[in-house]
């Protein structure tokens, strides 16, 4: 990218970003102060959980990059900034942030395990896996995890990013389409599908994925080479996006 794209889209996306986080993070704390208080007033030996904080950014990550890319696009339209130069500046700013939110959210969580019962989204599904006895009991245990929320971070933003583009080319009846289709093929056709497996083919994909995702390196490879797929995808369409997609005829009139 040309130095006037990093002062320029980059700082103001990027800037855009974490003002964003930054309230996403304010809703979380007081959450958690909220939780602090029940357990505060709770009855003595009461136990009281606040479980996987995480999954709110990686939710923020994903709508997030659902709405960049229309913003973003008028944006290098006005300036004079060429769509390959806007689409990098975005895909970077997606980048930072989320390479940057989750040291943030683990110092979070490490405060709110000093106060309340809160593991980590990744001591809930590996820690028995992992034999880790609490999720800030190794500097390893929460370097995987913190790599591996960086990856799914990036993968889900980099996915509605996509879909951003997607949603912002294609003509309106497809959207409504796309909208309907999408989640019903994800929580419903897929699973399915599966369903219609004989059972022993059936099971052995389970222990495959199973096997699988039962490390965490692998997961965040795969979160990796996804996040890398759908940023390849999002060029497709953006390269070619046009700044108005439904055109109105003028009401000037000429004398």
């Amino acid at each position: 990218m040309s130095n006037s794209v990093w002062k320029g889209p980059f700082r103001y996306q990027l800037t855009s970003m974490l003002k964003a986080a930054g309230v996403m993070v304010l809703i979380v704390v007081a959450v958690q102060i909220f939780f602090s208080v029940i357990a505060a007033s709770a009855a003595p030996g009461e136990p009281i959980y606040s479980n996987a904080q995480e999954s709110s950014s990686l939710i923020f990550c994903f709508v997030l990059g659902c709405c960049m890319w229309k913003e973003s696009f008028h944006l290098s339209m006005a300036s004079g900034i060429t769509r390959r130069d806007i689409f990098l500046a975005t895909l970077t700013s997606l980048l930072t942030l989320c390479v940057v939110l989750v040291p943030v959210e683990l110092l979070l969580s490490f405060l709110i395990n000093q106060f309340l019962d809160a593991p980590t989204l990744f001591f809930l599904i590996y820690g028995q896996w992992g034999n880790a006895a609490a999720s800030f009991s190794s500097a390893g245990f929460v370097v995987q995890g913190a790599l591996l929320q960086i990856a799914g971070s990036l993968a889900l933003a980099y996915a509605g990013f996509f879909l951003g583009v997607v949603f912002y080319v294609v003509p309106k009846w497809l959207r409504v389409v796309l909208a309907i289709a999408i989640p019903i093929t994800l929580f419903a056709g897929l699973p399915s599908l599966l369903l219609l497996l004989p059972h022993a083919q059936l099971e052995a994909l389970l222990n495959t994925l199973e096997l699988f995702f039962r490390a965490p390196g692998n997961v965040t490879l795969a979160c990796l080479a996804a996040a890398v797929l759908f940023a390849l995808l999002a060029w497709i369409p953006a390269h070619r996006a046009a700044l108005m997609r439904n055109p109105q005829p003028s009401t000037a009139t000429s004398d």
